[in-house]
């Protein structure tokens, strides 16, 4: 398995080490903060902290079982320095606790504004403070252990012997000496209720990869933002899919596709609260005048995204430009997100039978309903996010008909509304004539992309997923061929070969899950358990899953860690268990 960065979080922000130990991605005060530590981005300019022997040394990373704490060793010569890093529940702060029998050069570079400016600084007694020149926000360095010397205004020598370290981000500077004050003695309970808080006791899942399972879980409630239950789509900004190309974004947002996934992951994994407030968070953000969701992803508070810049001043990830604050995407018009978050609904609504929470946000669902019922035939730009290459995408096209066939399920279900639900079926009917009409134009035996694209596209696979087709149907059977034939590689799944920005060069993790589900859906376990144990496979040494991944060498890429494929894991883990028990499975099928 490649060693590769360990995710942190304590669902305000979160930070990535790498496998020396050295912490690398830290944005303040939130996920989608500017980063103090960006050294990720830019190895000269962004600035990092680590405490490493002054002598050669080995590194190895495991964490400590369900939690997000880090725990890094050092083997130097016979001697064994261990780390624990780990975000505290509640604060803007991260802390190390070292236990070592030799000294430790310890080196704080912070910087501001992703690099843009340097820290200016002040010793203390016990540290140092790291201050933006403007004096707005800081950096309150406390190091707690014997024989702590400063060696320079960055560096200090520490150890050996017990050492307790803290970094706490103050949004208004000035001299707090909270963290001061016996932070050694602390360090236990903080560490100790801090795991406490990432235990989950009950856990649905009892089969094979459990410890799979259990990290991915716990990742993507790490990329959650306690605050309001949001799903971010990843902890990172701007690392590249293609090193030294051009196609590397700002994730570090609430998609309410890539949330969607997430939340259905939650409530497959038993948390039906995780996925209750995921849902409360996206019926809040809905605009009941215009568009319901005006745009396809938002900030953590629910607002909208401001366009996107280039910070020019970064040399980027192994030399990758540009990198990018913002999302430009923001304005796209993208008709899958209302079916995305009304499948969840729907799935939570089977799963709990609250009829409470879908009556209580009714409102939502006829917004949602009855603009998709409306602008269904419109082209949009996929839920891959084309710029500038719009078309009738039949993904886009397939979720507009799950609106439609939801809101008529739970019309009639639930609100006994049989007038609406007629009306609503009526409307996914002539989605889905679309959708085949299309399809015999073509003059394929298969389903494509798009009228305009007549090509292989990964999405496909999700046609019998919703139930929009049977997994046995002639022409998905004959899609399904097309894509193993132009979209498999070595076991795992491109999303497609070609776009408007060149071609697709590495895998798209979470295809491969799709494609996995559907081979259980037609009961070819074999097969099925051959590409689950494929993609699995692919994690790092620390369970964990980029956007893309290099399939010969294993290698991540694309930004980290990334919602989607998590959110595979647990949903296809958890659907081959209810399949091998013969349990239920949520689906909708065309007829009304």
């Amino acid at each position: 398995m490649t060693v590769y960065y360990g995710f942190l979080s304590n669902t305000y922000t979160s930070a990535l080490v790498d496998p020396e130990g050295t912490l690398v991605w830290l944005p303040f005060p939130r996920f989608d903060g500017d980063a103090i530590f960006c050294k990720l981005l830019d190895d000269t300019q962004g600035g990092y902290f680590n405490t490493v022997p002054e002598q050669p040394y080995m590194a190895s990373q495991t964490y400590v079982p369900h939690t997000h704490t880090l725990e890094t060793v050092y083997q130097v010569q016979d001697e064994r320095v261990t780390m624990r890093d780990f975000l505290p529940i509640g604060t803007t702060s991260f802390w190390r606790v070292i236990e070592t029998p030799v000294p430790l050069v310890l080196t704080c570079r912070p910087t501001f504004g992703f690099g843009y400016a340097n820290a200016s600084y002040e010793m203390t007694p016990n540290g140092a403070w790291f201050s933006h020149p403007n004096g707005r926000e800081g950096l309150h360095l406390t190091i707690d252990g014997p024989n702590v010397k400063s060696s320079q205004r960055d560096q200090w020598i520490v150890g050996p012997g017990r050492v307790t370290i803290a970094l706490r981000y103050v949004a208004h500077f000035g001299k707090d000496t909270a963290l001061d004050q016996d932070l050694a003695d602390r360090a236990e309970q903080v560490e100790r209720v801090t795991n406490q808080f990432w235990v989950k006791p009950k856990n649905p899942y009892h089969g094979a990869h459990a410890e799979l399972f259990d990290r991915s879980l716990l990742t993507i409630r790490g990329l959650t933002y306690r605050i309001n239950g949001a799903l971010l789509a990843a902890a990172t900004t701007s690392l590249p899919e293609i090193i030294g190309q051009h196609r590397q974004w700002d994730y570090r947002f609430v998609w309410v596709r890539d949330g969607a996934y997430g939340a259905e992951a939650l409530l497959m994994a038993g948390d039906t609260v995780g996925c209750r407030r995921f849902l409360e968070f996206m019926f809040n953000t809905i605009d009941l005048v215009n568009k319901p969701f005006s745009a396809p992803f938002y900030q953590l508070d629910g607002s909208r995204i401001d366009g996107e810049r280039d910070l020019l001043w970064l040399s980027g990830h192994q030399n990758s430009r540009p990198v990018r604050v913002g999302n430009a995407a923001t304005d796209q018009l993208q008709l899958d997100i209302e079916g995305d978050l009304l499948w969840v609904l729907y799935a939570y609504w089977e799963e709990s039978q609250d009829s409470t929470f879908v009556r209580d946000y009714w409102w939502a669902v006829t917004a949602l309903a009855d603009w998709v019922g409306t602008n269904w035939h419109q082209p949009d730009a996929s839920l891959w996010e084309f710029r500038g290459d719009q078309d009738f995408y039949l993904h886009s096209q397939l979720m507009c008909w799950v609106t439609m066939r939801v809101g008529s399920v739970l019309a009639r279900e639930v609100m006994s509304f049989e007038a609406v639900a007629d009306r609503w079926q009526r409307q996914a009917d002539d989605i889905a004539e679309a959708i085949w009409h299309r399809q015999s134009l073509s003059g394929l035996p298969y389903f494509t992309q798009g009228p305009g694209h007549p090509v292989m596209d990964a999405a496909l696979l999700l046609m019998p997923l919703y139930g929009f087709v049977g997994v046995h149907d002639k022409v998905f059977q004959a899609t399904l061929q097309q894509i193993e034939n132009t979209l498999l590689v070595d076991g795992t799944v491109i999303r497609y070969q070609q776009d408007n920005m060149g071609e697709v060069v590495y895998p798209f993790t979470l295809a491969g899950f799709w494609l996995a589900r559907v081979c259980l859906r037609m009961g070819r376990w074999d097969r099925a358990e051959e590409l689950i144990e494929r993609q699995l496979g692919l994690t790092t040494s620390l369970g964990l899953f980029a956007e893309h991944v290099d399939p010969a060498t294993g290698e991540p890429h694309g930004n980290f860690p990334q919602l989607f494929p998590h959110a595979g894991v647990v949903t296809t883990l958890s659907e081959y268990q209810r399949l091998k028990k013969k349990g239920h499975l949520w689906t909708l099928t065309t007829d009304g």
